[in-house]
């Protein structure tokens, strides 16, 4: 059966960019779609246009699966939150949920804090991944946000934000996390 997952970008990206088509092609020999979002002027992202970009492409039922990179992990916090769903798996990648000061042109996506009580209920499964080297959002980050999800966190040696900058074309550790997801459904 497939599962609906949805794939939100980052700050600067598109869906071209990454490894995000690595993991499209990867999940089709799997018989699996990944949808991958095409958020709105990504090089000055907007939290309303963003959210409403999500609610109009997200299809608001229980059971699916949304992977966020970057700034697209709060997006996909937002749409939880904002949304009466159950049962949603969720993969973090270079996540954060809280102010970042290396990126202040983002700070409009954080002003309020996300409600977990809220989340935590709709959540079947979630990991978030990170980098120790990453340059962009610090480690740190992505930990407090494994710890408010209460989830698994995968702290990787190295890869640091997990863009093609610096070479990241696959991410193997995310098609691993979601195959597991995807096998614990069945």
């Amino acid at each position: 059966m497939k599962n609906s997952i949805f794939l939100i970008h980052g700050y600067t990206a598109h869906p071209e960019d990454n490894w995000f088509p690595w993991l499209k092609k990867e999940l089709q020999k799997e018989n699996e779609d990944l949808f991958l979002l095409e958020m709105p002027n990504s090089q000055n992202p907007n939290p309303v246009e963003w959210n409403r970009h999500c609610d109009e492409t997200i299809p608001q039922t229980d059971g699916i699966t949304i992977i966020g990179h970057s700034l697209g992990c709060i997006e996909a916090l937002r749409f939880v939150e904002r949304h009466d769903i159950k049962n949603v798996n969720l993969v973090l990648v270079s996540g954060f949920d809280e102010k970042t000061y290396t990126l202040p042109q983002l700070l409009e996506f954080t002003n309020k804090p996300v409600d977990y009580t809220n989340v935590l209920k709709k959540i079947n499964q979630s990991v978030v991944i990170t980098a120790f080297d990453d340059d962009i959002i610090p480690y740190t980050y992505s930990q407090t946000l494994a710890r408010h999800l209460n989830c698994k966190m995968i702290l990787m040696p190295e890869g640091k934000h997990f863009i093609d900058r610096d070479g990241v074309l696959e991410l193997p550790v995310v098609y691993d996390e979601l195959l597991s997801f995807i096998n614990k459904a069945d």
